[in-house]
């Protein structure tokens, strides 16, 4: 229980390892857009403000003629007087430099490079927008201006709001973490009672069940589909409980019979020829019934296992029943047995399982039905089914044990079974001989009237290149 519970711990972890990594990975977009949203509105605003002075700037020089007003006076770099951000450089046309702020040599931008191009410089400590404008009055340059912004504020702005924002995210990503570790652990507590519930089961018993969380989700269909499974586990583990019981008490009887008859061999045998022969006789007899009882068990469980290969063949429908009916008839002395159906029908399936079928179904018969009475085995066919019919007048099967019959060692009348030599296992192979051949079986009955089993098998269903297994023989 301790490693489970180690396990459903990890669990809890990778999952808000997840939500975290996630949640890391939104915050990370999303903070990069926003760094990249508020630089570039710095930078154009900077931007506009280097356009818009540029152009007073240039007012000013063209209208210098009449208010009197030359290249190198102050008012013309008016602007840059309160704003330190700010550099601003009037040239001669021969590109000398005649009015300038204080740092405007420490740019090292040509006055004339890049005429009415606003651009942004970067690399070392020189960050800014830049604008060369080239000044012409009357068709001639009269100047060149150079306005430039440092962007030294806008950039420790940004700097502080990285900060900032990598601050909220390692304590939103630690709050997510913790947060996603609870909501995890949560989640799988449904888990963790199932898996308790579990292993209770699996020390009690089958009979425990899951107890299914009220809400309609994923888990509680987890649940419900784990109970159905030890549902249909228990069923099985019930079935193969009583199946060997069954087989138990079925070769008791037998080996019983073989142990009294040794006994009367040992004791009379050697002086009464007699009683020896009987003995060896009877002896015979119950070894037989035994060798058909265990080849029938083995033939039911390469079924259970997955193992019961098939040698599919097209073959004559006529020609197996001639062959059912003559061994048939020399079991049914004293019934009318008669075979009916369409000719020339064929079929793709294992011959030897479908003979064996058939054989089964009429020794069914036979065996339950009394003397005198009729038994017939119909055959018709299409394009795409063969359908194979017993009617017999039979004692017939109560209705309430019509679901059983098909059921290992199951037999309506045990006392007519064991006077006829019936082990309750011949109806078990027709149904497992039909469910390989994947076809329909359909019985109906009614006591002291009969039975009538119907088998529908596809016609032309199923691969040749199948490998041959040895058929178990009823």
């Amino acid at each position: 229980m301790k490693l489970r519970k180690i396990k459903l711990t990890k669990l809890s972890w990778k999952l808000a390892f997840l939500y975290a990594s996630v949640f890391a990975a939104v915050l990370l977009v999303l903070n990069a857009s926003v760094l990249y949203g508020v630089k570039f509105f710095l930078i154009d605003q900077a931007k506009q403000k280097v356009e818009s002075v540029s152009s007073t700037v240039e007012k000013r020089i063209i209208g210098s003629n009449s208010e009197q007003m030359t290249l190198d006076d102050p008012e013309i770099i008016y602007e840059a007087r309160n704003d330190n951000t700010l550099n601003i450089e009037v040239a001669e046309p021969s590109g000398k430099v005649v009015n300038a702020t204080d740092n405007f040599n420490t740019l090292g931008v040509p006055v004339m490079d890049h005429p009415n191009v606003v651009r942004k410089l970067e690399g070392g400590e020189l960050n800014l927008v830049l604008k060369n404008t080239t000044v012409i009055d009357g068709g001639k340059v009269k100047a060149y201006i150079q306005v430039s912004q440092t962007m030294e504020k806008e950039y420790n702005f940004l700097w502080i709001l990285f900060i900032l924002l990598a601050i909220a995210d390692i304590i939103g990503i630690i709050f997510s973490l913790f947060a996603g570790y609870i909501l995890s652990k949560s989640m799988l507590k449904p888990i963790d009672k199932m898996t308790k519930a579990a292993n209770e089961i699996g020390s009690s018993g089958l009979s425990a069940r899951i107890e299914v969380p009220p809400a309609d989700d994923e888990l509680s269909r987890l649940a419900i589909t784990f109970n159905e499974m030890l549902d249909r586990i228990n069923a099985t583990f019930e079935k193969q409980g009583r199946f060997v019981a069954d087989a138990s008490h079925e070769l008791r009887t037998p080996v019983s019979i073989i142990q009294g008859y040794i006994g009367m061999m040992d004791r009379w045998g050697k002086q009464d020829e007699k009683v020896l022969q009987e003995s060896i006789n009877a002896i015979k007899k119950e070894t037989l019934s035994m060798t058909v009882m265990i080849e029938r068990l083995l033939f039911l469980a390469k079924g259970d296992n997955g193992r019961q290969l098939l040698k599919k063949a097209t073959f004559s429908i006529d020609e197996l029943m001639e062959e059912v009916s003559m061994e048939s008839s020399m079991l049914a002395s004293g019934h009318t047995l008669s075979f009916q159906g369409s000719h020339g029908l064929e079929l793709f399936a294992d011959r030897r399982m479908i003979k064996q079928m058939l054989r089964a179904l009429l020794d069914n018969s036979i065996k339950y039905t009394l003397t005198g009475g009729k038994i017939d085995l119909l055959y018709t066919g299409n394009d795409q089914e063969i359908v194979f019919t017993v009617i017999d007048t039979g004692i017939g099967i109560p209705m309430e044990e019509k679901e059983q019959i098909f059921e290992r060692f199951y037999r309506v009348d045990k006392a007519r079974a064991r006077e006829t030599g019936g082990n309750g296992l011949g109806l078990s192979i027709v149904k497992r001989i039909v469910e390989v051949h994947e076809g329909r079986i359909n019985l109906e009955s009614k006591v002291g009237t009969g039975t009538s089993v119907t088998v529908t098998l596809p016609r032309l269903k199923g691969i040749s290149a199948l490998p041959e297994e040895e058929t178990v023989s009823p």
